[in-house]
């Protein structure tokens, strides 16, 4: 495929992402304006606004040393960076021609004043600026995934593969939606799979590996378990290469611990301390519920990936089963365990399941085998074929309506607050995919 193509899909995704309207802000509503403290002050507090934390919300901060800080990961933040000064830069140069472009010109000079702007702001203004970037970053992780799958299978089955990822999983209905940590995330994870899935390491790839490994931590603490995979896994299998793969990592890490150094006072932030509940009295529950819950399991939202087991067993079958395989499907259970440990195992006010999202490249990685075996016969396979294409078309319908229609996101309020009733994640007489249905109320 030519560059030509991979921009063409990449545009195509984009196009399509952006042009979805749901852009629910919550834990992202600080991003953009811990950004601007970045950029016009040097720091990553969040003093400057502090009517807009009595006016608006505190939601997402946290109070340290007198000074007030957003709460999550800065990864989705300094993701933003590049993005927001450029924009910034590019509209300073032309201010003085914005008014003569009519009311885009006005839409533009609004942004470069609210953005410049402290005090009491309006973090809603930003939700449309939030979705361009996490799409930005949902749609690079679909070319990055398609270059890891091409070099497995065909270019269609490549291609099916991440359509696939793009439109029926919760990287369209979540990650894509406003700067959760998930956008970022999907990225640095696609990356590892384009890096970790060949024959042979170099230094420069173990390099790389060690830089992204360290980004995906920096964005969302669950990739911790993808942190301590891909070490074992160059430990054990390319020990020459550690050094360079610690190399890389540390590019990433040092700053990041210095900074929670400096400003709380240990190595990580609270946020990276909240701990797991495998003991807990719903563990198990939750282990079943994160997979086939009515309203968070995986395989109800996107049952296509059914296929992913059917691309595991046919390679343990085959004895083809990689080095790299078996890091991927470590990750994967490890981290069904460590969501399932999690307190709030529900994924508060979300869509589907939300806490999956981070590993969906790893998933779609054993997809792309199976799927490629379909495609290239579908006459032999016709009972798999017709599940492929149901699953697939409930998966895509059902994430196009969580990303333009309002009604999915008011099952986590209605009839009562998922938050205060999480048994509500098991109740087959209301699950939130009914809540797609137009017109179909809880």
């Amino acid at each position: 495929m030519t560059k030509l193509a991979l921009f063409v899909l990449f545009a195509g995704v984009f196009a399509a992402y952006s042009a979805s309207q749901v852009r629910i802000q919550t834990d992202s509503l600080w991003s953009i304006p811990t950004a601007a403290s970045l950029l016009h002050e040097g720091n990553a507090n969040l003093d400057e606004f502090r009517p807009t934390l009595t006016t608006y919300t505190d939601h997402g901060t946290c109070e340290v040393a007198g000074h007030t800080y957003y709460e999550y990961p800065l990864g989705a933040v300094l993701g933003a960076l590049p993005f927001l000064a450029a924009t910034e830069g590019a509209l300073s140069l032309t201010r003085s021609q914005l008014p003569h472009w009519g009311q885009r010109g006005a839409d533009l000079e609004q942004w470069l004043t609210t953005f410049r702007g402290t005090g009491s702001v309006d973090l809603g203004f930003y939700n449309r600026t939030e979705q361009l970037i996490a799409s930005f970053y949902v749609c690079a992780a679909v070319v990055v995934l398609f270059l890891a799958l091409r070099r497995q299978v065909s270019d269609g089955a490549a291609l099916a593969s991440v359509l696939l990822f793009a439109f029926g999983t919760t990287a369209y209905s979540t990650a894509s939606r406003v700067l959760w940590q998930h956008a970022p995330s999907l990225l640095a994870v696609a990356c590892i799979v384009l890096l970790l899935a060949r024959p042979a390491q170099t230094v420069r790839t173990a390099l790389l590996t060690g830089l992204v490994v360290a980004c995906a931590y920096v964005c969302r603490p669950t990739n911790a378990l993808s942190v301590l995979v891909v070490t074992a896994f160059f430990a054990l299998r390319w020990t020459r290469l550690l050094p360079a793969f610690f190399a890389g990592a540390s590019v990433v890490a040092l700053p990041f611990c210095a900074y929670n150094l400096a400003t709380y006072g240990a190595l990580l932030s609270p946020y990276y301390a909240k701990g797991l509940d495998p003991g807990g009295a719903r563990f198990f529950q939750a282990l079943a519920a994160n997979l086939i819950s009515p309203s968070r399991g995986l395989l109800i939202y996107s049952p296509f990936l059914f296929l992913s087991g059917v691309g595991v067993y046919q390679r343990l079958r085959r004895g083809e089963l990689q080095a790299y395989d078996r890091a991927f499907l470590a990750i994967l259970v490890l981290h069904w365990l460590a969501i399932s440990a999690f307190p709030v195992w529900w994924a508060g006010h979300s869509v589907g399941p939300r806490f999956f999202t981070d590993v969906l490249p790893y998933c779609v990685y054993f997809l792309a085998s199976p799927l490629q075996s379909l495609l290239e016969a579908p006459r032999q396979h016709r009972a798999l074929t017709a599940a492929v294409l149901l699953t697939a078309g409930f998966s895509v319908a059902f994430h196009w309506r969580a990303s333009t229609s309002f009604a999915v996101h008011a099952w986590n309020s209605t009839p009562t607050n998922v938050d205060e009733r999480p048994e509500r994640a098991w109740d087959w007489k209301d699950p939130q995919f009914l809540r797609a249905i137009p017109g179909r109320r809880g």
